[in-house]
C-alpha cells in the first residue's frame, strides 16, 4: 500500500483525498500539521514514514530542497494545483464548494481590507524540479 505524506496545517479536501484514491488505489495517508523548523525535516520525516508521495505546503526553499533530495530516495513530490477563482465579494461565497474549495483570508497592505481568494482545486502535480534564477539587481 502507498504512503502519501501530507505535511501542512490544513487538512486535504475531500476533492483531494477522492483524487488520490483514483490515482493509487487505496492508500495510507499520514498528517504533519507541526511547523518543521528546516528543509531538512521534511525529507528526514518522509524517510522516517516511507513514504512513497509528499504533498508539502511549505516555503518555496523547503520544498526545492525536499525535491532534490526526494529525487535520491524515490520520493514524489506533488502540488496541488489550486485554481485562484476570484476575491470573493460576500463572506460566505455562494460559489463555494467544501468538497473542492478553500478560502484564503489575507489583508491588502495598504487598507488593511481583508481579502478572501478562493480557489478551487483542479489536480495534483509532479513537482520534477523547482529552478530559481537569480540577478543582480
Amino acid at each position: 500500500m502507498k504512503r502519501v505524506l501530507w505535511i501542512s496545517r490544513h487538512k486535504p479536501l475531500p476533492a483531494q483525498i477522492k483524487y488520490l484514491e483514483q490515482k493509487l488505489g487505496e492508500f495510507e495517508l499520514l498528517i504533519w500539521s507541526k511547523p518543521l523548523s528546516t528543509a531538512k525535516d521534511a525529507i528526514e520525516l518522509a524517510l522516517k514514514h516511507s513514504a512513497d508521495y509528499v504533498i508539502p505546503v511549505l516555503p518555496l526553499s523547503f520544498i526545492q530542497y525536499l525535491v532534490m533530495e526526494a529525487k535520491k530516495y524515490g520520493i514524489t513530490v506533488l502540488k496541488a494545483d489550486m485554481q485562484n477563482l476570484h476575491n470573493c465579494e460576500v463572506q460566505p461565497c455562494p460559489e463555494y464548494d467544501p468538497k473542492t474549495d478553500t478560502i484564503m483570508e489575507s489583508r491588502d497592505m495598504n487598507t488593511g481590507q481583508k481579502i478572501y481568494r478562493h480557489f478551487r482545486f483542479r489536480g495534483f502535480k509532479i513537482l520534477k524540479d523547482i529552478i530559481i534564477v537569480e540577478e543582480d539587481w
